[in-house]
């Protein structure tokens, strides 16, 4: 085998231009390179504009390509290309994303980008692909008929055009289409579903979905690359907005290219039709003489059947007339390969109707199957004939299903009896096969439980019975029925929604359930190869447009408002410009940003060893800090005086999703260091939800966080039982804002459960600031006033070039007014000497040598248009010269005075601030530490004790057992001899606990602050957990949350007094306490209730005396009055319990020393005046001893009674009998010898504060 020439070998000494290096150089080398280059031309912002390059070139690429504010929106595809193309050689997808970003107001503080359509969401939703297109032969439904994509106009690869057409939009209303995109050769998918329905496309085409969120259904966008089988792709399937009268002619057309379509042929050798219906026939054949005419045969064939087939027929050189019809198009339409006329796609509903009554009156049949079920079908053996009819059928609101059969031929057929209804309603035969179809339909039963169709609506079924809120028959209905039918909301629809008490559900529910969407399940996504493509912009906040049935839509850009103000000045030389990346053009190299964006959007991003993470703030904050240094030129000269002059200013971060920042250190170190950790959390709130449970609502949440993994995580916490407390999760967020709601079980103390999954999941976390940027195209970390520093000699160096340049242009204006004044002021001589001239070279040397002038004020002079010699016009040259004039002094001015150059930028930047300016979305709260030590305690029902010989404690209210009238009870108190349980009521761990003493004074505690004790414990003496006097004793005590529930406390003394008072006065944290009242001499407090000041106050005194008297009898007082007589008492009676009555319908229990009680109506107790003597409470006797208490009970109510030796009953309310006023009582609690009564209190549950009063 010979070998091929052999290549000479260098020789050694000759290196040829390759040179011997150190490996490990050039790797370290390469590498260092490779940093910087990332650094500085990817990942860092600069400090002057705040933006890295990416975002710069796609300002100043939209700018170049005209996207201003005022302009029409653009594909995002074209900018993203321009900024590929001239400035950005990276992949187009990194440049989408950044341009998305700019667009996302959920990521960027202030957008920048002013985009339409789809850029992503907070749960994580990828942006729509800015290149998505259909292929060519997708149906777009326009508002007036259908055409291909492909046939819009004429348009060339990879080109848009200007287009004015009314296509349909999401919910089938006309909407405006302004632009076509032919986006050349792309690979694409083909989306199938099992009916039959087709749409192809690129892999990120996003067509409309209906998906399942955590059990909520919701439609959302799904590119095709996306979709996989069993997915539910959304088509519109409405009733047609037309339906007008055709004209003679066109009804003829449509019955003659139906009858064609499917019975008729046109080759290159002949045209025909044929059909066995003699009357159909005739029809066919004058539709055909009138429209078409010229030579044809009529001929009938008896066929084997016995039936006879009737024919007409042309012959190939009698075509003429029929080449020349509107018919021509189905020339060349052999039975394989027969498909609807284009004419047929572009006319009216009417037209099609016809069409379609044609077609079905040739090929279509209907027929009745079994249990009450029919069918109506069309027959072909052309596949493109067979989705054809299908996609026609769908633009009347009928869904059809493809069948192929083992012999080719391909059925569209209609099973569903809905649809059967609506294809006889909309569309039906054309002769005696529609009154067939009507007298089988006329056989099917209406719409029942067991006659319905499966025309559905998915996941709402599961989501209805699962969130609804109904309870009783309602639930029982909705869990009966099959409410996920079209047929069912059709007929029923008002019946489900009052069924719903849950407005959150109608409201996801109702845009659902209309029957203007088809729900169809894809079958297969397969490849469709490379092909043409091709797009439409549409004017709506959607972008949304309908091919073949779906619903596909697009995203458009242009610049923001406020982005113009970066870009502002930037054609006057204000900064610097250098080569792009192949030196066919230049590019800015900073913005001249006329607003410090860098601290007002932020930036992120990683580099080579380094990384930037800076926070957005607030604009109005950041532009008052930079108007102050401006102001004050020596600001900037003191470092430490500047940081705190800015500081004064701005707050801290402010993210554009709201939230909370917690805490000041994190902002104080990032502000100073240029370093710091920001602690963020969600805002939440806790309300009840229908069924009476807590509910946390999640309105905000922290910078950066993703909702929908959010909720994932909490979701997947409560199913490892890692969380406690939880019942269920959804996300209810729409137009109006974000709503996450988390139910919480019956049981669960919100602010524990609040706590926990602060600490465990993203509701609360930290943005680590990093404060990196470039500086002079070095990597910098800068403090707050750092930033701003570079801001403002940023500013400065704009406006100083900008003077420059505008001096420039005025001096340069000026220059040629002055020789038009000398020309002016010489015009006769001038015009001789131009007349006189052989050429304008020698006028022109003949100016600027006789007058002085320049050679480009002779230029001017001698293009300068005889009506400028008017005299109107020669004031305008003078007066425009004067004014330049005064402009150039005030230029040179500014130049030679720092301060005016640092006016004009502050002066700018308010002008800016107050047109962009807003309110914080970030609110600063204080951080209290981790946590405040009651974040972490339950709020408990706890039942509070306090004896007469001061020892107090709490013990958890399920430690007591209720019992029946008569119980001996569990052991309570294990109290010294001779003490007694004097004070008990329930209340939670997280109440205020206000004890007043018997002298007067009120100390303030939380409940669970009390130390607990074993329910047989005695307690703690209360002078080691309040600082009361040592020979006070506890005279009451007031449990509230807030101050405000209640609006006055009502005091009681043992002498009758009583004294009402706003309760917020007794709002005080002193620990030493606060004066309550004022006592006159020997006087004491008795009893202190809540009150709202509109109820009925009830005295009752020991000796059995009741008195009842309205509440605004007694005038608010201050919190150190006396008060005023309540009731007038016998000289050894005193007040013992005082009430405050809000519900006729309950009853006032009362029990003696001895253990004797009663119910009786409050209504038995007349209402009289203050300050008398009252009525009889009960008639007392020795065996049963005075009265020690009393409360006011419901039936279904319970209370406590307590015993001297601290033993304590829980019962009933209904337990005890009612009686009479005057009656004395029936045996309430057992009591051993030597044993009494000592106090009653009422059992407090969910409904502790909840108006109706109580009685101590």
């Amino acid at each position: 085998m010979a070998k091929g020439p052999v290549e000479p070998e260098l020789p050694l000494e000759e290196n040829h231009g390759i040179e011997d290096i150190d490996l490990g150089e050039e790797v370290q080398y390469s590498f260092l390179e490779y940093a910087m280059s990332v650094i500085v031309s990817r990942a860092l912002p600069d400090a002057r504009d705040g933006l890295k390059p990416v975002n710069r070139r796609i300002l100043y690429a939209a700018l170049e390509s005209g996207l201003r504010p005022d302009q029409r929106f653009r594909k995002c595809a074209a900018l993203v290309g321009e900024v590929m193309k001239t400035y950005h050689p990276h992949g187009d997808q990194s440049i989408y994303d950044a341009l998305a970003r700019l667009a996302q107001d959920f990521s960027t503080r202030y957008l920048l980008i002013d985009g339409q359509g789809n850029f992503g969401s907070v749960d994580g939703d990828a942006p729509a692909a800015m290149r998505y297109c259909t292929n060519g032969k997708a149906l777009l439904r326009l508002a007036n008929g259908t055409i291909g994509m492909d046939s819009l106009a004429p348009i060339d690869p990879d080109s848009e055009i200007d287009l004015d057409l009314k296509v349909l939009g999401k919910d089938g209303v006309p909407v405006r289409a302004t632009k076509y995109f032919h986006s050349g050769n792309r690979p694409t998918l083909k989306i199938i579903t099992t009916e039959g329905y087709e749409l192809e496309g690129t892999h990120n085409h996003p067509v409309l979905t209906l998906q399942s969120l955590a059990g909520v259904p919701v439609l959302q966008w799904r590119l095709m690359e996306e979709l996989a089988p069993g997915d539910r792709v959304v088509m519109l399937r409405g009733e047609p907005q037309e339906e007008g009268i055709l004209s003679e002619d066109d009804y003829l057309l449509a019955n003659l290219a139906g009858a064609w379509v499917s019975e008729g042929w046109a080759t290159d050798s002949n045209v025909g039709f044929a059909n066995l219906d003699q009357e159909w026939f005739n029809e066919v054949l004058a539709a055909y003489d009138r429209l078409v005419g010229g030579p044809r045969s009529v001929n009938t064939e008896l066929l084997p059947s016995g039936r006879v087939l009737h024919r007409l027929d042309v012959h190939v050189k009698e075509k003429t007339h029929f080449n020349r019809s509107r018919l021509a198009e189905v020339v060349g339409s052999v039975a394989a390969g027969k498909w609807i006329p284009s004419f047929v796609w572009t006319a009216s509903p009417s037209f099609k109707k016809a069409f379609l009554q044609a077609m079905f009156e040739g090929d279509g049949s209907s027929s009745l199957l079994g249990r009450n079920t029919i069918q109506i079908s069309y027959s072909t053996i052309s596949p493109q004939l067979a989705k054809d009819v299908q996609q026609l059928l769908l633009e009347f609101g009928v869904v059809s299903r493809q069948s192929c059969s083992a012999r080719g031929e391909t059925k569209v057929y209609i099973g569903n009896r809905r649809d059967a209804r609506l294809f006889a309603q909309r569309v039906g035969f054309w002769g005696r096969k529609q009154e067939k179809l009507l007298a089988e339909l006329a056989t099917i039963p209406n719409v029942t439980r067991f006659a319905m169709s499966h025309d559905h609506v998915p996941f709402i079924a599961e989501y209805i019975r699962g969130d609804s809120g109904a309870r009783g028959k309602d639930r029982e209905w909705l869990m009966k029925h099959n409410i996920d039918r079209i047929e069912r909301w059709e007929r029923d629809g008002d019946e489900i929604l009052a069924r719903i008490p849950n407005d959150e559900v109608r409201r996801v529910v109702e845009p659902l359930v209309t029957g203007d969407y088809y729900y169809a399940k894809v079958a297969s996504v397969e490849d469709a190869g490379v092909q043409p493509v091709y797009s439409i912009r549409v004017d709506t906040d959607d972008h949304a447009f309908i091919t073949n049935g779906f619903v596909s839509h697009n995203t458009e850009c242009r610049l923001s408002k406020l982005s113009m103000e970066l870009l502002r000045d930037i054609g006057e030389e204000t900064v610097d410009f250098g080569p792009n990346y192949d030196g066919d053009t230049t590019e800015p190299l900073a913005l001249p940003a006329r607003f410090p964006n860098l601290l007002v959007n932020g930036s992120t991003g990683i580099a080579v060893g380094m990384a930037t993470n800076i926070p957005p703030h607030n604009l109005t904050e950041v532009s008052n800090a930079v108007i102050e240094v401006l102001r004050d030129p020596t600001i900037q000269q003191d470092k430490k005086k500047m940081l705190a002059t800015v500081m004064k200013h701005v707050k801290g971060p402010d993210f554009p999703t709201g939230a909370l920042i917690v805490g000041q250190q994190g902002i104080k170190d990032a502000f100073t260091t240029g370093r710091g950790s920001i602690k963020m959390r969600a805002v939440c709130e806790v309300e009840e939800g229908p069924k009476g449970n807590p509910r946390i609502i999640v309105s905000e949440l922290p910078y950066q966080v993703n909702k929908a993994r959010l909720a994932s995580k909490i979701a997947e916490m409560v199913n490892k039982k890692e969380i406690e407390g939880i019942a269920d999760l959804r996300d209810e967020s729409s137009r109006d804002g974000m709503r996450l709601v988390i139910d919480l079980k019956k049981s669960a103390v919100p602010q524990v459960v609040l706590n926990t999954l602060y600490k465990r999941t993203q509701l609360q976390d930290n943005f680590g600031v990093n404060m990196l940027a470039l500086v002079d195209g070095v990597p910098r970390t800068l403090n707050l006033a750092d930033v701003i520093d570079e801001y403002v000699k940023h500013q400065v160096d704009v406006i100083v070039r900008r003077t420059k340049f505008r001096l420039r242009k005025a001096e340069e204006r000026a220059h040629i007014l002055e020789g038009l004044i000398i020309a002016l002021d010489h015009i006769d001589e001038i015009i001789e000497l131009i007349r006189n001239a052989a050429d304008t070279a020698e006028a022109r040397q003949g100016l600027m040598a006789r007058y002085g002038l320049s050679q480009v004020q002779s230029d001017h002079i001698l293009d300068m248009p005889l009506k400028r010699l008017t005299a109107l016009e020669q004031d305008k040259i003078r007066d425009e010269y004067n004014a330049l004039q005064e402009t150039i002094k005030e230029l040179r001015a500014i130049l030679a005075d720092p301060s005016k150059v640092r006016s004009i930028i502050a002066d700018e930047l308010t002008e800016l601030r107050d047109k962009f300016g807003d309110d914080r979305r970030t609110k600063i709260v204080p951080d209290e530490g981790e946590f405040d030590i009651e974040d972490l305690i339950a709020d408990e029902d706890l039942v509070i004790s306090v004896s007469r010989d001061g020892y107090i404690k709490s013990v958890p209210a399920d430690t007591y057992k209720r019992q029946g009238r008569g119980g001996r009870g569990v052991k309570g108190a294990g109290l010294k001899e001779g003490d007694i349980v004097e004070h008990l009521l329930t209340t939670t761990a997280h109440s205020y606990l206000l004890l007043f003493s018997n002298t007067g004074r009120v100390y303030r505690i939380k409940a669970h602050e009390i130390p607990k004790r074993d329910r047989t414990a005695r307690g703690t003496a209360v002078v080691n957990v309040v600082p009361m006097r040592p020979d006070d004793k506890v005279a009451a005590v007031i449990d509230t949350r807030d101050y405000e529930t209640n609006r006055f406390l009502l005091i009681a003394t043992r002498k009758g007094m009583v004294k009402k008072t706003l309760f917020r006065e007794y709002d005080s944290s002193r620990k030493e306490g606060i004066i309550a009242l004022n006592l006159k001499d020997g006087d004491e407090v008795v009893r202190v209730q809540p009150t709202s000041g509109k109820e009925d106050v009830l005295l009752l005194s020991r000796l059995g005396k009741a008195i009842r008297f309205k509440e605004d009898h007694v005038r608010p007082m201050g919190r150190t009055a006396t008060g005023v007589i309540g009731i007038r008492l016998a000289e050894d009676d005193a007040v013992v319990a005082c009430a405050v009555i809000s519900d006729e319908k309950r009853d006032l229990f009362l029990v003696t020393q001895f253990g004797y009680g009663k119910r009786t109506k409050l209504g038995d107790f007349p209402r009289k005046g203050r300050g008398g003597k009252g009525v009889i409470a009960a008639k007392l006797t020795k065996p049963r001893g005075p009265i020690v208490g009393a409360v006011i009970v419901g039936p279904d109510e319970e209370f406590f009674l307590i015993s001297s030796d601290g033993v304590v009953i829980r019962m009933k309310g209904s337990s005890v009998s009612r009686q009479g006023r005057p009656a004395t009582g029936v045996r309430v609690m057992n009591l051993s010898e030597g044993v009494s009564v000592s106090s009653v209190a009422l059992v407090i549950g969910d409904e502790r504060e909840n108006g109706q009063g109580k009685l101590a």
